[in-house]
């Protein structure tokens, strides 16, 4: 059988690449395959492709692997395209969080949501419009898997331009599904059957079982004197190494009787109360996440695949991930069934969201591509708070695409984190924004 050709864009990243690739040569009908690291930086992926060199000759895999800078014979007759970028690096990032800070708006994250996520999209937009329609001329047809945030906007831009299957990708329902499979001392993420739907880092579970229990009860009475930092005080960091606290998750759970996702980082971002208050910031132990921090962590992991080539490979190397895209690549190969969380646009699986707002609930992959499975309608209290995002994120695309300015800054008015400014503030704060990224956008926006 032919060697499936897959494609990392961004494939010099030192935390997406290994883990989604080293998954991959340990999964039956693609470890074989012909990995194309492509990145701007050659000798970032160039690193890269070297551990995995090694790892592939540990596992005895027999994947061939291509680091490069040229996007065209990268793209050539690709099968899968996964893109992990961020257009300016931390560099660029750097004015999403300190150029809100001057108009009280302090991200955690600053990557989905508010003016951080806004600007994110405005800056991302141009390298995804380009990109898609290079996908379609060099490998129409290519399933494109995106881990890039804001993952709701992004994964819109594509879906709307890839002939392909498209589907965004993210981490976030698991860690929930590890607070749970952990708190209740179950062997497998297999015995909790759950469900869960929102916008990406804005889900919500409303149905919890394991073994006949009904876990969403028994938390909804624990959490009424304990909070859910109390019930699991052990917390595990995300892939990128960074954690949070869980009080307000707990606050959320209360008011709604749903489960919200446990990263306060990423559910502060979407109200504003918890951060354009530096008093409620302390209360609620929201952690901030800098840039120094970031360049720290990308250095640190640097520093990690360099020792790799000179000595023995960890364990973990040598350990399949919780990241699902080799399962995806697999089942779409293969024809098989996958069914897992995912990012595609609504077409009714969540029944009161706007029809083409990308949204987040279980997804199953096959042979076809991605085919929704239906969540239903969002409890009345949680949809108060996810129903503005939808129409927010969706006026940024439509923005991005119309060249429209006036339109982008109107969806800015109306995210709910820049409620505590009047519109000529919160005017000012965009164009600020756009000036900064001025460089990446497309002419009609700068």
């Amino acid at each position: 059988m032919k060697r499936k050709k897959i494609v990392l864009v961004g494939g010099g990243g030192n935390a997406w690449a290994p883990a989604l690739v080293r998954d991959m040569l340990m999964t039956e009908g693609i470890r074989d395959s012909e990995f194309v690291l492509l990145d701007l930086q050659r000798r970032a992926a160039e690193l890269v492709a070297a551990v995995l060199r090694k790892v592939n000759g540990d596992l005895k895999a027999d994947a061939r692997f291509t680091p490069t800078d040229r996007q065209a014979a990268a793209l050539d007759g690709a099968d899968y395209i996964i893109i992990a970028i961020s257009t300016g690096g931390l560099d660029a990032m750097a004015h999403d969080l300190a150029i809100p800070e001057r108009f009280g708006v302090f991200h955690t994250v600053g990557d989905t949501s508010g003016p951080g996520g806004w600007a994110r999209l405005m800056r991302n937009f141009e390298v995804f419009r380009k990109l898609a329609g290079e996908i379609n001329r060099r490998a129409p047809g290519a399933m494109v898997l995106n881990y890039t945030n804001p993952m709701t906007t992004l994964t819109a831009v594509l879906a709307r331009l890839c002939r392909g299957p498209v589907v965004g990708l993210c981490h976030g329902l698991f860690e929930n599904l590890e607070f749970l499979k952990r708190f209740y001392r179950l062997e497998r993420e297999e015995d909790l059957a759950a469900q869960y739907g929102g916008l990406n880092h804005f889900f919500w579970m409303t149905a919890l079982r394991a073994k006949g229990r009904d876990l969403l009860s028994d938390l909804k009475r624990r959490i009424r004197t304990k909070s859910m930092t109390d019930l699991l005080r052990a917390s595990a960091p995300d892939p990128m190494g960074f954690t949070s606290k869980r009080e307000v998750a707990t606050e959320l759970f209360r008011e709604t009787g749903v489960m919200p996702y446990l990263g306060d980082r990423h559910t502060c971002e979407f109200f504003p109360q918890y951060i354009t208050n530096r008093a409620n910031m302390r209360r609620y132990q929201i952690v901030r996440t800098s840039i120094s921090e970031r360049r720290r962590g990308f250095a640190a992991r640097a520093r990690r695949l360099r020792a790799m080539l000179l000595g023995n490979l960890p364990k973990w190397m040598r350990t399949r991930s919780r990241e699902t895209a080799a399962d995806i690549i697999q089942a779409h190969a293969l024809g098989r069934v996958f069914i897992d969380v995912g990012n595609v646009p609504n077409v009714g699986q969540i029944a009161n969201l706007p029809l083409g707002t990308v949204v987040e609930t279980a997804v199953r992959v096959d042979a076809n591509g991605f085919a929704p499975i239906a969540f239903g309608p969002l409890p009345e209290k949680v949809l108060g708070f996810v129903a503005p995002y939808a129409r927010v994120f969706d006026l940024g695309v439509e923005a991005c695409f119309r060249g429209d300015r006036e339109l982008a800054l109107h969806a800015l008015r109306l995210d709910p984190v820049t409620s505590h400014l009047n519109g000529a503030q919160t005017r000012e704060l965009g164009v600020k924004l756009l000036a900064a990224h001025r460089r990446f956008l497309p002419p009609a926006l700068r």
